[in-house]
């Protein structure tokens, strides 16, 4: 008994080894791919005028956790895939079996590695999003109610976020304070205004929390194109008011409520969020159940891919009909008790079946390994 106990335990560690550095190495190249995007679009938005150049590095650090919370169930999954893809196509998963080691014996050592990255997974959806998105929708906020020049470039044209001014500043000053050779064009009923001064800086009202834009010595021209009557004043000091824009005042969405503010309420969002939290655990351990049925091969020769395209398209099919899920459920097309559930166990009765498919009515029958005399 001793011995069949240190078989087992050999066995875990070599499961746990072996799906380990898979899900590692997964896990890294999604991850990329995920940092990646996340900051090609926030350049984009930089590039823009949209957001200021010193807040992309919080955006890309806050989007990459939002990014891994989405990418660690899919990055088990694969994981396991390729794992046990191996010993079938070694022939490991053949020996192992000869050996008495069923699928509730593999399940064991895999639950040794999906165990821990479920408790890490539901600590990071629950507490750690909420708050990555509330810190996401802040620093936007902030950086919205910056005068339009605080996000525009030197050397480049930019159009306002709010009134649709187009701007240019050729560089800033030495202490960073003030801004060189501003050109700022707008179009109203009077005509187009053009407004160039050789300095320029922000500034806010203390009484009324308005934002100004004081430019210094420059020039403010009036007029239609093409017409032959202009106005063309000179100014040593001009004060432009900077309109709010509407976005910083957008309240947030349910993504960074409190989970706890979820279960209490009432709302609809709310709810389907909540739902949409538990679902990310919840597909981890689906997910980490169905990779080996999926897995199961009885052609070495396969190799260890053969079964990445079905696992690709169940995946997505699955995660498809979670965010449609959500959707019926905001929109009130499911009911309340139904939720997500319905997914889940669709995606669980593939896992019965395939297992059944795998071991038929033998799937209980256990069978003892031999043991090695002592």
């Amino acid at each position: 008994m001793a011995v069949r106990q240190g078989v087992f335990d050999v066995l875990d560690r070599y499961l746990m080894r072996e799906m380990l550095s898979t899900h590692g190495a997964v896990t890294l190249v999604l991850l990329l791919i995920i940092v990646g995007g996340t900051l090609a679009r926030i350049l984009r938005d930089a590039a823009e005028g949209r957001i200021p150049p010193d807040v992309l590095l919080p955006l890309v650090a806050l989007g990459s956790v939002q990014g891994l919370i989405l990418l660690l169930p899919v990055s088990l999954f694969l994981a396991l895939m390729l794992g046990l893809g191996r010993l079938y196509k070694d022939s490991e998963m053949t020996a192992l079996q000869a050996c008495g080691v069923g699928p509730a014996r593999l399940y064991r050592g895999i639950a040794w590695l999906t165990a821990p990255m479920v408790a890490l997974l539901t600590v990071l959806v629950f507490w750690a999003a909420p708050l990555a998105s509330a810190a996401i929708e802040q620093v936007r906020a902030e950086a919205e109610q910056r005068p339009d020049l605080a996000g525009v470039a030197p050397g480049r044209f930019m159009e306002s976020r709010v009134d649709r001014r187009v701007f240019f500043i050729e560089g800033y000053t030495d202490d960073g304070a003030s801004m060189r050779n501003v050109f700022i064009q707008s179009r109203g009923p009077e005509g187009t205004e053009v407004i160039t001064a050789q300095r320029a800086r922000s500034q806010v009202d203390p009484v009324t929390g308005s934002r100004y834009l004081v430019l210094h010595d420059g020039y403010r021209y009036l007029g239609h194109p093409g017409g032959r009557e202009f106005r063309v004043i000179e100014f040593r000091t001009h004060g432009m008011r900077v309109p709010d824009p509407e976005g910083a005042r957008r309240r947030g969405g349910v993504g960074s409520m409190p989970t706890l503010d979820l279960i209490g309420s009432d709302r609809r969002e709310a709810q389907a969020e909540l739902h949409w939290r538990a679902a990310i655990p919840i597909s981890m351990i689906l997910l980490a159940a169905l990779a080996l049925p999926l897995s199961h091969t009885t052609n070495p020769r396969q190799g260890r891919f053969a079964k990445l395209t079905a696992a690709i398209v169940i995946y997505i099919v699955y995660a498809n009909f979670l965010i449609l899920g959500k959707s019926w459920y905001e929109s009130g097309q499911t009911p309340a008790w139904l939720g997500l559930w319905w997914v889940h166990v669709a995606l669980g009765a593939v896992i019965v079946v395939l297992l059944w498919r795998q071991r038929g009515l033998r799937l209980g029958r256990r069978v003892t390994p031999v043991e090695s005399p002592s």
